[in-house]
């Protein structure tokens, strides 16, 4: 993915943007994942390669890219208190975030476009994004309830 990074570092020169260390090394940690990662995750990562990053600077490049359209950012709770970012390209992904231990699971955007392609067909209109925030149990914890039997066996989470 180089070739974003440089698309990228144009983009913000071009909008009167310096292109620092710290928003390039942002970008290397980005281009390096191929799924969504809130701003500690991206920190985590950038701080390995450079102490001097801050979280605060993660959290303000975020915002930036974000704005330029750089990454996309995917909230992963039905309450909106996490944001989950990514470079602006690749499929789409949506995840089930656990409520018992926080892991996120990758929920394939197959059932999702169809449903949008249903809505366009339904109503005549123009989907441009979408949020979808699922949550529940992981497998490992959806096993372990169940063990237990705080979980029947035939829950499947809808409601």
């Amino acid at each position: 993915m180089p070739h974003l990074i440089d698309e990228a570092e144009t983009l913000l020169r071009e909008r009167g943007f310096k292109v620092t260390p710290q928003r390039t090394l942002l970008l290397q940690v980005m281009a390096g994942q191929p799924v969504y990662l809130d701003a500690d995750e991206i920190y985590g990562l950038a701080y390995t390669q450079d102490a001097s990053v801050s979280l605060a600077t993660v959290y303000r490049t975020l915002s930036l890219f974000a704005e330029l359209g750089i990454v996309t950012k995917r909230y992963i709770e039905p309450e909106h208190r996490r944001e989950v970012f990514r470079l602006s390209e690749g499929p789409e992904q949506h995840y089930l975030t656990c409520v018992r231990c926080g892991k996120r699971v990758l929920i394939h955007a197959d059932l999702l476009n169809r449903m949008a392609r249903e809505l366009v067909r339904r109503k005549n209109v123009s989907v441009t994004g979408a949020c979808a925030c699922f949550t529940g149990y992981c497998p490992e914890c959806t096993g372990d309830l169940r063990r237990g039997g705080e979980l029947p066996d035939h829950t499947d989470g809808a409601r």
